[in-house]
């Protein structure tokens, strides 16, 4: 078998952190409300969801309702909302609240013993990205990993597209591994095959486009590359 570059996502596709984030984020927008002020909303738990996997920016400029804060502070509410949320997601993975699932030791294991190299990309926020690294030891794995807020800080990339870009030195021979439509888009656009993993917080139609679907990370050895 050919070597291949295999680039992963890291939420819904190496871990399920779906519990521990929608927590962390509901914690984290009513500390923003209190600190700028205003009457607290309930967190709406299903447009935080549904957010997820958007770059942290604009993660949090659309993770709550916006008539709740007044237009002219919600760039500084959304900065502030974030910061917030980080401290409770570094909480919350130093509890234990994150869990790689059962498949993902084996599965990778696998991959580097057929001889691939395999990375990590990401759309979170650097401290949540380097918690989860960390709590869950993926430098054993991973050969380099970057998330979306590190690619900007070294004028690397902006998004994901530009990611798979900065970090696949052939794309004809990669695989970005992902459970959102952004995933499969980004690596589609720089000529990779992807795949789709139904496990995750996509929607299945979001894989319409992707190389191959999963529904289980023990199935990714077993690719037909």
């Amino acid at each position: 078998m050919t070597p291949h570059t295999f680039l992963f996502d890291m939420d819904g596709t190496l871990l399920d952190s779906s519990a521990a984030v929608v927590d962390a984020v509901a914690a984290g927008l009513l500390r923003a409300y209190d600190h700028h002020g205003l009457a607290p909303a309930p967190a709406d738990r299903s447009l935080i969801s549904r957010c997820m996997g958007l770059p942290t920016d604009a993660y949090f400029r659309a993770a709550f309702a916006p008539d709740t804060v007044p237009e002219s502070l919600r760039e500084e509410f959304a900065v502030t909302y974030g910061h917030f949320t980080a401290d409770a997601e570094e909480e919350a993975v130093s509890a234990g609240a994150t869990r790689l699932y059962n498949a993902v030791p084996d599965a990778l294991d696998a991959l580097r013993a057929q001889g691939h190299r395999l990375l990590l990309f990401s759309n979170a926020g650097a401290r949540y990205f380097r918690a989860i690294m960390a709590g869950h030891g993926l430098e054993r794995w991973f050969d380099r990993a970057l998330c979306v807020e590190e690619a900007r800080t070294q004028g690397l990339a902006q998004d994901k597209d530009g990611m798979v870009r900065a970090m696949v030195e052939d794309p004809a021979r990669a695989v970005v591994v992902g459970d959102r439509v952004h995933d499969i888009d980004a690596g589609r656009r720089a000529g990779a095959r992807t795949v789709g993993c139904l496990y995750g917080f996509g929607a299945a139609e979001e894989f319409a486009q992707a190389t191959w679907t999963v529904e289980s990370p023990a199935e990714w050895p077993s690719l037909p590359l």
